[in-house]
Formats: C-alpha cells, structure tokens, sequence
C-alpha cells in the first residue's frame, strides 16, 4: 500500500452507500469492516471501536470463517493502541489454533506476547517462524503486514539475528505500507527498518528510514503510526547520543506525546513522557 488513507476512505465512502441501500449482510460485513480499519489507521480510536462491532454483527452469521478472524485483529490492534491489549490475547491464541494455514496469526500471537512482556513464549514462537529465514511465512497479500509484526517482536525482544534477516528480507519494500485488508494497517515499513537498523546500531541507515517513515505516515495520514515512528526515531537517537541528539529526541517525543493524547492513546503517552525525563537527564 502507498497511497493516502484519506482518499482510499473517501472512495470507499462513495461505494458504501450503495452496499447501503442493499442491505445484504455480507457486504455491509465488507464496508464497515474496511471503514473500521480505515479508522483505526488515522487513530479515531471510538468510531473505529463503534465499526469494529457493527461489522462483525453483519459478518458472524453471513460470513464467519472471514469476519471472525478479521474482527479479533481489529481488535488486536484497537487494544494495541488503548493499551489493553492483554484483553486480545487469548482470542489471538484461539486464531492460532482455528485457522492453522495462516501463519500470520502466529505473527500476531508473537507480537502479543512480546508486548505483554512474555519473553520465553514470544522468542519461542519467532524462533519457529524464522526457520529458512521466515520462508513460512507465504509470500502473498499479508506478508508485510505478518514481516511488520515479526520486526517489532525482535526488536522487543532485543532479537539481532533475526532482526538482520528481517531486515535483509524487508528493505526492498521500504516504499510500501503494512497492510492486510480489512485486517489492519501498520504504517510504513520504513519504521521497521528503522527499528531493525537501530538493533544492529547502524545510525546512518536507521535515520534515514525513520526520516522516511515519518514523512509516508504524515502524507497518508497514519497518525498512530506517525506517532510511534517519531518515538522509536527518538529512542535511536538517544542510543547514538551524538552532537544535538538529545535536543531531537525530545522534540520528537513532544510530538509523539501530544498526538498519543489527542488518539487516546494514554498509555502510549505515559511512556513518552518517561522517555522524555530519561533523555533530559542523561548526562
């Protein structure tokens, strides 16, 4: 995905109105479920709740094997960004089990647990995953959605080596966007190369991939993920602590902090401000 979020919403908005009118529950299922990933994207965190459940009270019964897994990533994500994401977990857990030929469930149960802090669960299953470098991870429609998901885990979990071949496998598709539709959208994959190159401490190439998840997420209006590509973009440059570093970072994070609070994303802005005091302080 490369274009803006803004205008695929708008012609998405055009259609709907004719699924409107019709009234058939499978593609209502289809226009509230995009609208609702439309709306998790651009952080409108309470309509996107609201369209999370309208969806999959059309989808359940008309079209359950799709809307079922659909709605428990939505909600993934939803509660990713309300901090709550320990609420998600076992739905995610049962997808794994459910629906087995699709591995990008096993990538989001190991960005669950890396998330929740559960690190032996979370290296155990990246390590499963990263067999003949990640080759079970299909290449088709959700594979840089499932490679996002795989990025931030070794990151979490201070993982290099898999890092190094994520990040080997990822940068041809810098200029792209994370996406699985209508299952979710994670921003530009420029922020995972950005955290991958951080990981191997190669600044100069984490710089410029952060610099350039920064100015796709701002373009397609991904405020969610504009806000964690500056704080991750932060971090780095704390970690490099080179002349005008700090000053950066902070300003950074201010940004990071004042759009996780207009989303909501309270618990994402708590950390940003610690993060904040941590670099003012560091000698």
């Amino acid at each position: 995905m490369t274009g803006d979020l803004r205008e695929a919403e708008a012609a998405l908005e055009a259609e709907g109105h004719l699924f409107d009118e019709l009234r058939q529950p499978a593609q209502l299922w289809q226009v509230y479920s995009s609208r609702a990933m439309f709306a998790l994207a651009t952080g409108r965190l309470m309509e996107a709740g609201e369209l999370v459940s309208k969806a999959f009270a059309f989808g359940e019964r008309s079209l359950p094997d799709v809307a079922i897994p659909v709605y428990r990533l939505q909600c993934h994500s939803l509660r990713d960004f309300q901090g709550r994401l320990e609420e998600i977990a076992p739905a995610v857990r049962d997808l794994v089990a459910e629906y087995p030929t699709r591995p990008v469930f096993r990538c989001a149960l190991a960005h669950v647990q890396a998330r929740l802090g559960h690190a032996t669960e979370a290296q155990r299953a990246l390590d499963d995953l990263a067999q003949d470098d990640f080759a079970g991870l299909p290449f088709d429609q959700e594979w840089l959605y499932g490679m996002s998901l795989l990025a931030e885990t070794a990151d979490l979990l201070g993982d290099s080596g898999s890092g190094a071949v994520l990040y080997r496998l990822l940068v041809p598709w810098g200029a792209f966007s994370a996406a699985d539709h209508p299952e979710g959208f994670r921003g530009s994959i420029c922020r995972y190369l950005g955290l991958l190159a951080t990981m191997t401490q190669s600044w100069d190439e984490a710089e410029l991939h952060f610099e350039g998840a920064i100015a796709t997420n701002a373009r397609m209006g991904a405020r969610p993920w504009l806000a964690h590509s500056e704080y991750d973009y932060a971090r780095m440059l704390h970690a490099r602590d080179g002349r005008g570093d700090r000053e950066r970072a902070r300003a950074l994070l201010d940004t990071a902090r004042k759009t996780y609070r207009e989303l909501g994303m309270e618990s994402y802005a708590v950390v940003a401000a610690a993060r904040s005091q941590e670099v003012g302080t560091t000698p």
